[in-house]
């Protein structure tokens, strides 16, 4: 094999190796992620997780308290949807889910990890929000707040 021959595959093996080097970080950042929040709920009858939980899904489904989110975030912008269609992605993205095995419920939003940033920063403004408008039609959610667990 000559020289030119070698350098030729060279170049061409680094292309090549370079390229699906970059496939496969493209593929990993486009996958799915789900970045929330916790709530920690040790103690608590399951009663009362499972209210909680539809009482944070039903507040996070008015699309009222959506657009205020989407607005405040930036949402349309940040995660590339068109503002028109930012509240119905935005209900779409949203999961709450009580899980008993580790005795919390998540609170959050699903989207591609190459937005996670951005997730965790929504996800918070997510949950707070949450917080404060279930505590108005739960008063068992704000004992447990305010320390009885009971």
């Amino acid at each position: 094999m000559n020289k030119k021959t070698f350098l030729v595959t060279a170049i061409v093996g680094f292309l090549f190796a370079g390229g699906v080097g970059f496939a496969i970080y493209t593929m990993k950042e486009s996958e799915d992620s789900f970045k929330g929040i916790a709530f920690p709920v040790n103690g608590v009858p399951i009663e009362y997780c499972e209210s909680w939980e539809s009482a944070f899904q039903k507040a996070l489904s008015d699309e009222a308290i959506l657009q205020e989110i989407a607005d405040e975030t930036e949402y349309a912008e940040k995660l590339g949807v068109p503002s028109e269609e930012a509240v119905s992605h935005l209900k779409e993205a949203i999961k709450v889910r009580f899980v008993k095995r580790n005795n919390r419920i998540e609170i959050g939003l699903m989207g591609k990890k190459k937005q996670n940033e951005d997730l965790v920063k929504m996800a918070k403004l997510l949950y707070e929000t949450a917080v404060r408008n279930v505590v108005k039609t739960e008063p068992t959610l704000q004992r447990y707040l305010n320390g009885g667990k009971k």
